[in-house]
């Protein structure tokens, strides 16, 4: 299996935080880099003498050898974090902050699969190589070369996503034709606007059914579907299981309150 491990990256060990009442970062020096994906509260770093705050739904990327401390006591905080290390330290990115992570899943796959009995390390790596992947796609260098105007489409529709949006309703907004909005988003993401609602509804709906405990038919309410039946049979349709066989797949995680 050796051949499946991308030898560039090698993860190193990954958690899932919850914090006890009033919580501060203490201050470390990591031999790896750490992602921070915050999934409730906030998270207020110092690193390099540059502060940092990452909310719900942003990313954190620390560097190795360097100290990072908290700069402010919060509460109610979880966050996933993964460390791992990098041939030569050369990542394929320099951005160290995210205002977004699309593929917040991988957090909860990644976590399970390093939990299993017997840890089968070219999951482990792949799911990592699936992060940085993501994160690089994602990263300052490769938005500057997006068209603007589609990249505000991309945004609203990423915010916007839920059962009820359409390309006719995302062309009315920005006052545009349908067909001229499939073609913007074809030619800079390689996708139609209703390949990326559907994207985004599907991350959505991923996300929320393994980071938290909501019921299937809060979830479906959430999304904007009439119904929960309405929900899986189009769960099912594009991920080919049902919503709670997507959950109860990944069931093992390491949790802390360092």
């Amino acid at each position: 299996m050796n051949s499946l491990i991308n030898q560039n990256f090698k993860f190193s060990y990954a958690g899932l935080f919850h914090s006890e009442g009033e919580w501060i970062h203490p201050e470390r020096t990591e031999s790896t880099y750490e992602i921070i994906y915050v999934t409730r509260g906030e998270v207020c770093l110092v690193e390099c003498g540059k502060e940092i705050t990452a909310k719900k739904g942003q990313l954190i990327l620390l560097l190795p050898d360097v100290s990072h401390k908290g700069t402010k006591i919060t509460s109610d905080v979880s966050f996933y974090w993964v460390h791992f290390e990098v041939r030569d330290n050369a990542l394929p990115f320099k951005t160290r902050f995210f205002e977004s992570f699309e593929d917040a899943y991988l957090f909860k796959e990644i976590l399970h699969a390093c939990n299993l009995p017997v840890i089968p390390h070219y999951i482990v790596n792949s799911l990592l190589v699936r992060i940085l992947a993501q994160m690089c796609l994602q990263s300052e260098e490769n938005q500057m070369r997006y068209d603007s105007m589609a990249e505000k489409i991309y945004e609203w529709i990423r915010i916007n996503a839920s059962s009820e949006l359409s390309v006719k309703g995302i062309a009315k907004h920005f006052g545009y034709s349908p067909d001229h909005i499939s073609r913007i988003c074809k030619k800079n993401y390689g996708m139609g606007a209703a390949e990326l609602i559907n994207k985004f509804l599907l991350l959505r709906a991923k996300e929320l059914l393994l980071n938290t405990d909501k019921y299937v038919k809060e979830i479906a309410a959430e999304l904007s579907f009439s119904d929960d039946k309405s929900f899986i049979g189009y769960f099912k349709y594009h991920e080919g299981c049902f919503p709670s066989e997507f959950r109860n797949r990944y069931g093992k995680l390491h949790m802390n309150n360092k």
